[in-house]
């Protein structure tokens, strides 16, 4: 949606009008292309407003022009006032604003990567909003994200989401 000058600017009267009312504001970078080519209208709509920024590895290095994932993830700190970048197996680095924590990655046979990301912030927007700590959040997404990818499609079977929850207490 950031991809012509009124799509921004509506976007961004959004988010001044979410922060009026005292709602907090998440974002995807969405896709590496997305993030490279329209990156400075993405600053622009992060600019004060966004409270969350979510974004795999590859998008953090398109959007920050960076080389490596810990370049792209101080880079964020100059734009995001918190973040959330996943690299797969390999886990996600979060930053809360002040604490920036690496948290490993759940070993997982990738059947289909399709859904991985918005499962990834779906939980671990449920566990900031209950009032869990980053790390907390990017454990339970990591695994969460981890069982989408070992099955066919985006969605959970309920038995897979019933053993997350016994897992994570929830």
């Amino acid at each position: 949606m950031l991809t012509d000058d009124a799509r921004v600017a509506l976007i961004k009267d959004v988010v001044t009008k979410a922060k009026e009312s005292g709602i907090k504001v998440a974002l995807s970078l969405s896709d590496p292309f997305v993030a490279q080519i329209f990156a400075d209208n993405l600053r622009a709509v992060i600019g004060d407003g966004v409270d969350l920024v979510f974004c795999n590895k590859d998008e953090a290095l398109a959007f920050t022009k960076t080389e490596t994932v810990d370049e792209a993830c101080e880079a964020l700190k100059q734009s995001a006032k918190a973040f959330a970048a996943t690299d797969g197996a390999a886990g996600a680095i979060v930053f809360d604003g002040k604490t920036t924590v690496s948290v490993p990655g759940v070993p997982a046979d990738a059947v289909d990567t399709n859904g991985a990301g918005d499962m990834f912030a779906g939980a671990f927007l449920y566990a900031v909003t209950a009032g869990r700590d980053f790390k907390w959040a990017a454990e339970l997404a990591n695994e969460s994200a981890a069982r989408v990818v070992g099955q066919f499609g985006p969605r959970l079977d309920p038995i897979e989401f019933d053993s997350i929850k016994q897992t994570f207490g929830i």
